[in-house]
């Protein structure tokens, strides 16, 4: 109390003018490495670098990532600093190519110091290990997600289709206002879309990866439904506090994801597994085959190479891990590309038709049905897919981390060290002009028979690219072709005046969105 007494105002004020210098070295120490040595940059703040907007709710990440793209493109790569931490942003083809796919074994690992908290649920799903863990689970599960099995799945997504389709059909007469905001505007409903498609893909997770059948728009707050949203959306804040002190958190046992979502899914998918070992039951679903993984029979039907694996110890908690990790990456990624797909469909009416009368011949086909092989057939909409994920991916960026010493040879060179993280632009890369002219257009023309062959591969990346590439992207492009062909087989799309034209995008956590919702009218089509 003395010293307290002591100090006069001059003191306090020179020791708060030390502290604040102290805080504004330790906010900008990370800068010095890479400016110093002339690496092109983009201008960081104190504490917050480039990204600042993001967490403020000003800017939306898939928007800021085409800037600093921009920003750097013309060097080849150079660093943007998500708050204390450097980026390299890696744009050009040929590096992204080097980096990726070349010279992999120097950048075979994720950053992913935010979701390790000590549970072995977030560390054992499979985009969370490292190296040669890594690389043995990748190994054994790559069989679950080939063609042949996502065939063999075909059944569960196409009754969740019909079941939504259902639904929505079923609203023409009885308007559930209770749970969902529907208008009727004559013979057309108005409603928002997205809502309904994170339904969708809520029923085709539980059903395919946890064995679980759920109808999410009859039953809008079901447990599956309901504890699904809470894991999905991360408060700006939270995010922010993990990106600037991750271990510190650690340290506190504080999780980025709360232990009770984490209990919730492992309860769900051991007692699963403990039902059907009890009364053999056999389902064409995740978790048979993450049961066939366990056992080491987990094999592609078409290939004489048995895939058991003796490095890799396979155990009813990856089981839950790999399931979660389905979950997380089609939970909220499907429905957004679906939002955003149908949006473009009835905003390009001309499209719209061309792809009914692409579904329609493929209904005539089929007498009635469609089948797995009849879905993939379908040139146009596959064309309409690919160019709606390059307008909008369902990631803006994916990063890669430096695990050996390495020289990339952007102008100027630029020396990494192990631990250094490297960012792909993907959002940049796929509305760059010099890769696709007038880039801001919908031209499913792109994706001709024509004009494919005509992309780098290395600037057209939805899913990622090389041996890290997204290991369920045929089974996302199943339930979203699937369902845009059951919707648009029953009904036309239609712009209303709560449509937003333009989209003005909005960042919410991790997730992409846009402002004002995913308004669209709903049309019944003759029968």
């Amino acid at each position: 109390m003395a010293i307290l007494e002591w100090m006069s105002f001059w003191d306090w004020l020179f020791l708060l003018m030390g502290l604040g210098l102290l805080l504004y070295y330790w906010g900008t120490s990370t800068h010095r490495r890479f400016i110093k040595s002339g690496v092109p940059h983009l201008k960081p703040l104190p504490f917050i670098g480039d990204v600042g907007t993001v967490f403020l709710k000003n800017s939306a990440f898939h928007e800021l990532m085409p800037k600093f793209y921009n920003g750097l493109k013309e060097h080849g790569c150079g660093v943007f600093f998500m708050f204390r931490h450097p980026i390299i942003l890696v744009c050009d083809p040929e590096l992204i190519k080097a980096v990726a796919v070349k010279d992999f074994e120097f950048f075979t690992d994720r950053n992913t110091t935010i979701f390790e908290n000590g549970d072995p649920l977030w560390t054992n799903i499979l985009v969370n290990r490292k190296g040669p863990a890594w690389r043995d689970m990748r190994s054994t599960l790559s069989p679950a997600f080939t063609s042949s099995k996502m065939k063999m799945m075909f059944k569960l997504v196409s009754d969740c289709c019909q079941q939504f389709v259902n639904f929505l059909d079923g609203c023409y007469e009885n308007t559930p206002a209770k749970d969902y905001i529907i208008q009727k505007d004559g013979d057309m409903l108005i409603l928002e879309l997205k809502d309904f498609y994170t339904r969708y893909t809520n029923d085709v997770i539980a059903t395919t990866a946890f064995g679980l059948g759920v109808d999410s728009l009859r039953q809008p707050k079901n447990e599956f439904f309901t504890m699904g949203q809470q894991a999905s959306n991360f408060g700006a804040l939270r995010i922010f506090l993990f990106f600037l002190m991750p271990r510190v958190l650690q340290r506190l046992g504080v999780s980025l994801i709360p232990g009770k979502i984490a209990d919730f899914f492992r309860v769900i998918v051991k007692d699963t597994i403990l039902t059907r070992e009890r009364e053999g039951i056999v389902r064409p679903d995740m978790i048979h085959l993450l049961m066939q993984a366990k056992k080491g029979t987990l094999q592609e039907e078409d290939s004489t190479e048995h895939q058991k694996s003796d490095k890799t110890k396979f155990d009813d908690e990856d089981i839950v891990a790999q399931a979660v990790m389905f979950f997380f990456a089609g939970f909220d990624t499907s429905s957004t590309l679906m939002s955003f797909l149908t949006y473009l469909l009835a905003v390009h009416p001309d499209m719209q038709a061309r792809l009914q009368k692409e579904i329609d011949d493929t209904l005539k086909e089929g007498n009635g049905k469609f089948t797995y092989e009849a879905l993939n057939s379908m040139k146009y909409l596959d064309m309409v897919v690919s160019e709606t994920l390059r307008l909008y991916p369902p990631i803006s960026a994916v990063d890669r981390l430096c695990i050996r010493n390495y020289t990339l040879k952007s102008d100027p060179p630029i020396e990494l060290v192990p631990g250094d993280n490297l960012f792909l632009p993907i959002c940049g890369i796929h509305r760059d002009p010099k890769y696709f002219p007038d880039p801001e257009r919908f031209d499913p023309e792109r994706f001709s028979d024509e004009n494919k062959h005509k992309i780098n591969p290395s600037t057209y990346m939805p899913f990622g690219v090389g041996p890290r590439m997204c290991i369920g992207n045929r089974f996302a492009l199943l339930k979203t072709k699937l369902a845009v062909v059951h919707l648009l087989s029953r009904f036309n799309l239609k712009v209303t005046p709560k449509t937003p034209i333009p989209i003005i995008m909005e960042q919410s956590g991790f997730n992409m969105t846009v402002k004002g919702g995913f308004w669209l009218g709903l049309e019944k089509r003759p029968t």
